[in-house]
């Protein structure tokens, strides 16, 4: 019997197997979580920092759905015989959504400094799915010799074989499967904006229409019980936007305090710059206005040379790899070829050029429109991604 009636024999006889990560009642993904301090740090920044989110966002959306890519099939000699290798790859990319999954691992990398995605085969014994693993209960298993030996999961040892996950981690320094989270220099950044933006300016909105009032209350004729009620009863009533009515016992006085608003927004403007230069993303692509036309698209062509061309070189190279090469081999065999060494073809990643001037042209429309805050568009986010080809979402 050919290695292909022996495949599909397999496959009739024990089916599709069920995914190994299961869905256990409504908490089993972080999505579904709000309490923000008790998240992973990066996925908790991600959630709650709108400036960090759109950052990585636009990473990802530049280096994978921007433009979409294609495969190419290679070999040592003329390929015409293997066209359906080819065909049969396109087809499982699709089947698998592959440039939504490339989306999603990029941005798991950005956060957690690792993606992982579990490969589930469907009736045919080929990928069906890849469903997306919770990257902080992922952990890689490696040999002495630095060989990747499997994954745990969730604090099971030993739960995924290296081929049962499709895997990526960002910025690989080290042989150990890591990877480092582009969040965790900005994390101090995060902390600060947050308390500007959600602390000190809700602050001073309410002083600023209701100013500070200290109240003299003339006690000695009362209990000590009696006396720390009285002034508790005033503080209470003498909050911002409630009216209090007093007798000549109780001396009120206005306090004028004048924030420095001022300092504040340059405080926050430098944070989120500083927030911005870490993820490489140009200002005006996150709304800023286009102040040098020349410097700025100089700016974009080195975001584009640099982290777009880097985030893809890293996917294509792990895709080939990890996905590409095992699937040639295995169409390879079903169809009863035969070789020694490496397969005569093979599946390459090729990506679309991202073109700076078309995004530069489109960001600065939308900066226009933006208006510094004050546009048609100003605070329409999904409008922006819209313009822009981002995803829409979160």
């Amino acid at each position: 019997m050919s290695g292909g009636l022996l495949s599909a024999a397999r496959r009739l006889l024990i089916g599709a197997p069920s995914p190994k990560a299961r869905r256990v009642g409504d908490s089993s993904t972080p999505t579904s979580a709000s309490w923000y301090e008790g998240m992973h740090w990066g996925y908790r920044w991600f959630r709650q920092d709108e400036l960090v989110r759109r950052c990585v966002l636009a990473n990802a959306q530049y280096s994978t759905l921007a433009a979409g890519f294609d495969t190419a099939l290679e070999g040592d000699g003329d390929t015409t015989d293997y066209a359906y290798v080819k065909e049969r790859v396109d087809a499982l990319n699709a089947r698998v959504n592959m440039d939504q999954t490339l989306f999603a691992a990029q941005v798991k990398r950005s956060v957690y400094g690792r993606a992982g995605f579990e490969v589930v085969a469907g009736a045919d014994g080929y990928p069906e799915r890849l469903i997306p693993l919770q990257s902080d209960q992922l952990k890689p298993e490696v040999g002495a010799d630095w060989a990747l030996t499997g994954f745990g999961y969730q604090g099971k040892r030993g739960f995924y074989l290296p081929g049962e996950v499709l895997y990526f981690v960002n910025t690989p320094l080290e042989a150990d499967w890591e990877g480092l989270s582009d969040i965790e220099p900005i994390r101090d950044l995060c902390e600060a904006r947050h308390e500007v933006l959600r602390e000190d300016f809700k602050e001073i909105a309410r002083g600023l229409w209701a100013p500070y009032v200290v109240l003299k209350a003339d006690t000695s004729g009362l209990a000590k019980e009696e006396a720390e009620r009285v002034v508790e009863e005033l503080a209470e009533v003498a909050r911002a936007g409630k009216s209090i009515a007093i007798n000549e016992s109780v001396e009120a006085e206005v306090v004028d305090l004048t924030p420095d608003i001022e300092g504040l927004c340059r405080l926050l403007d430098r944070l989120e710059q500083g927030i911005a230069a870490n993820f490489g993303v140009p200002g005006f692509l996150l709304g800023r206005p286009v102040e040098n036309r020349a410097t700025a698209y100089a700016e974009l062509e080195a975001y584009v040379g640099g982290v777009v061309a880097q985030n893809q070189r890293y996917l294509r190279r792990e895709l080939e790899r990890q996905w590409y090469a095992p699937l040639v081999r295995r169409i390879l065999a079903d169809e009863g070829e035969d070789w020694e060494g490496e397969p005569p073809v093979r599946v390459k990643h090729r990506w679309r050029p991202v073109r700076a001037s078309d995004v530069y042209e489109m960001a600065r429309a939308v900066a226009a429109l933006w208006g510094g805050g004050s546009g048609p568009l100003a605070g329409d986010q999904e409008a922006v991604k819209a313009m822009l080809g981002m995803e829409a979402g979160p």
